[in-house]
């Protein structure tokens, strides 16, 4: 299909229309596939963003929403005949109410450029993500993003007070009241987070914001297994109580490769134990969060075997860094792929040990790397390969989605989404029921399938 660039050159102009080279030379992320339709629309806002959505329903033309493409699920994959939105150019901070509590942000607004707008404010976002740099809040909203700190602040869907949002047919529905209290109908906002741009696409947020804890503390802390790291959690939030910001786990292989990375320095703990802890913990001042962190580890010594308190910030980002430099497992084969699953708490250790037999009988010496999320029960699992190996993917993912559904109430998607990469999977976290009304969603939204097509799960219309 020929993309009618004229029409959409008048509603955009010549500047804002990339092609060619333009798109070429642009880094794809983590996706392969994300620069492949060619062409690049960048409306600067709902307006022209509605106007593009009427003219590419008219023509059937497919829309593919992108943001700083830190994704992991191929949500951003497109293909010739497609046209790629980018919201590069929705940067605006539009309002930040220290009273009220919110921010009105533009969809292409990156996490780290708002939480440097809040600094002088005393504020933050709730969410934060290691790719902070590059991920963009719309993008954010769009996936549901999770990070470290869900257990304090929750995911995304619990940060949004606002959306504005442009349909598949052009409606522009503005859904912005910053309203804490607001039962006027459906929470239509809802829908579109963790979406993945297949219901609407998010132009504007309306984020709301806590005060900057005005003390942290960090700890890094060994434990003998997964049993050991349930008694540990259990005792520091019964020990720190709304003082535990984080609780992530770092197992030993994945914590030997980050702190052996050039330019680490000496890893914290040996990397010797099983398993790894960080935790976190806020307070009225540093000193006292060091305090009362230090008095819970004193009386963790049955599922503590060690422990360093970061004495200092440069400390507790080394500390964090072992547990975020996840590129180490992309850098160190020549392919890899990465999992990230939901289970809960007294699941995660039967699953580890599953999961390694399993790997071991099927695949032998394939290495996997573990860590993750474990206050809120969100495990990483990042297996490394090589260029064969991973272009038989499939048989690792029926692997690790398989044993995944042998636990109750677990999902194959914690807070990466489902894109391109899980649709075959979804099954394993959704009833049937449940997919049936997603698809009458899709299908009520945008009948067309001009939305994104064939991300999440398919509608039977040819997509990719």
């Amino acid at each position: 299909m020929t993309i009618p660039l004229r029409d959409f050159r008048a509603i955009l102009g010549d500047a804002h229309i990339l092609t060619g080279d333009a798109v070429t030379g642009r880094d794809a992320g983590y996706c392969a596939e994300a620069l492949d339709a060619g062409v690049i629309l960048r409306p600067g806002d709902a307006r022209e963003l509605a106007d593009i959505c009427t003219l590419a329903r008219s023509r059937g033309i497919a829309l593919v929403p992108q943001g700083g493409l830190t994704g992991l699920v191929d949500g951003t994959a497109s293909h010739e005949g497609q046209a790629i939105l980018s919201f590069e150019r929705m940067t605006t901070i539009e309002r930040i109410d220290p009273v009220q509590g919110i921010a009105v942000v533009g969809a292409g607004v990156t996490l780290a450029a708002l939480q440097e707008a809040l600094e002088p404010h005393g504020l933050v976002c709730g969410v934060d993500i290691a790719a902070r740099g590059s991920c963009t809040i719309g993008g954010m909203v769009s996936t549901n993003a999770g990070g470290a700190r869900v257990l304090r602040y929750g995911m995304m869907r619990q940060n949004v007070a606002g959306l504005e949002v442009v349909l598949a047919d052009g409606t522009i529905l503005d859904m912005t009241s910053p309203l804490i209290k607001n039962n006027a109908g459906y929470d239509l906002k809802q829908m579109f987070i963790g979406s993945e741009g297949t219901l609407g696409l998010v132009t504007k947020i309306v984020l709301k914001l806590w005060p900057a804890p005005k003390g942290t503390a960090c700890a890094l802390v060994a434990c003998t297994g997964e049993e050991a790291l349930g008694a540990l959690f259990a005792h520091m939030r019964d020990g720190l109580g709304s003082g535990l910001s984080a609780f992530e786990a770092m197992w030993r292989d994945y914590y030997a490769l980050t702190t052996a990375r050039p330019g680490y320095g000496t890893p914290p703990l040996p990397t010797t134990h099983p398993v790894y802890a960080i935790v976190e913990a806020s307070a009225a001042d540093d000193e006292d969060a060091r305090e009362a962190l230090v008095a819970a580890l004193s009386t963790a010594e049955g599922p503590a075997t060690d422990a360093v308190v970061a004495r200092s910030e440069s400390e507790r980002r080394t500390i964090w860094r072992a547990r975020e430099d996840s590129d180490a497992v992309e850098q160190g084969y020549a392919a890899n792929l990465s999992y990230d699953i939901g289970l809960e708490l007294a699941d995660i250790g039967p699953f580890v040990a599953d999961i390694g037999a399993r790997l071991d009988a099927r695949f032998p010496g394939v290495p996997a790397y573990l860590f993750g999320h474990v206050g809120d029960g969100n495990l990483h699992v990042m297996l490394g390969l090589s260029d064969a190996q991973h272009a038989a993917r499939g048989g690792f993912d029926d692997l690790v989605y398989d044993t995944v559904a042998r636990y109750p109430h677990s999902t194959v998607s914690a807070e990466h989404g489902i894109g391109l990469e899980k649709r075959d999977y979804l099954d394993r976290s959704i009833t049937p029921e449940m997919l049936a009304v997603m698809r009458t969603l899709k299908g009520a939204l945008d009948p067309a399938t001009i939305l994104n097509p064939g991300k999440v799960f398919c509608t039977g219309r040819g997509e990719f």
